[in-house]
Formats: C-alpha cells, structure tokens, sequence
C-alpha cells in the first residue's frame, strides 16, 4: 500500500438520517464518479464485497488503484485520486438526495 497517509473516514458514509447508505447506493456512486473523471474502471458487486473488507473508504480506492491501475501512479498519487473520487462520489449522493 502507498506509504503516503490516507485521512480514515468512516466504513459507511451516513445519508441525511445518520443510516448507513446501502451498498447497492454507494456503488453507483463510485460508478458515477468513475465516469464523471472520465476513469475507466467500474466496479461491479463482486469487487465492491471484497473493498468493503478494507475499512476506511479512502483505502479502499488507493486499494484498488494499487493492485488494478498502477499505471493511473505513474502521474498521480494514490491519496490524491482517493480523494478526488471520495469527494466525487459524494457530490453524486448529494445531487441524488442521499446527503445534505
């Protein structure tokens, strides 16, 4: 993993009603921010299950970038791109109503 700190966020982000979002919901917002970077990866349910087992949401994506598109570290870096989708996809949720 990039030795460079990830600020941890929560496992779930919480909608307006401090529930935890479904997955199924913050998946299509990864997805959705994924295409609104113009990245091309998509993750289905599958890859979503086994990111889940990483606790901070951050990690995850550094996670993922690591291990699928190294090429993507060669011009940035991993704590940069975790960020950039994490505030991302939280745009979406917020755009959809799930956050205020």
């Amino acid at each position: 993993m990039n030795q460079i700190q990830i600020e941890r966020q929560p496992a779930a982000t919480l909608g307006h009603d401090n529930q935890p979002l479904s997955r199924a919901t913050q998946l299509a917002a990864y997805n959705a921010a994924f295409i609104e970077l113009g990245l091309r990866f998509r993750w289905d349910e599958a890859m979503y299950e086994w990111l889940c087992g990483i606790e901070c949401e951050k990690e995850r994506v550094a996670r993922y970038i690591e291990e699928h598109h190294t090429h993507l570290l060669k011009a940035y870096d991993a704590a940069f791109l975790s960020q950039l989708i994490f505030d991302k996809k939280n745009e979406y949720l917020r755009a959809v109503g799930h956050l205020n």
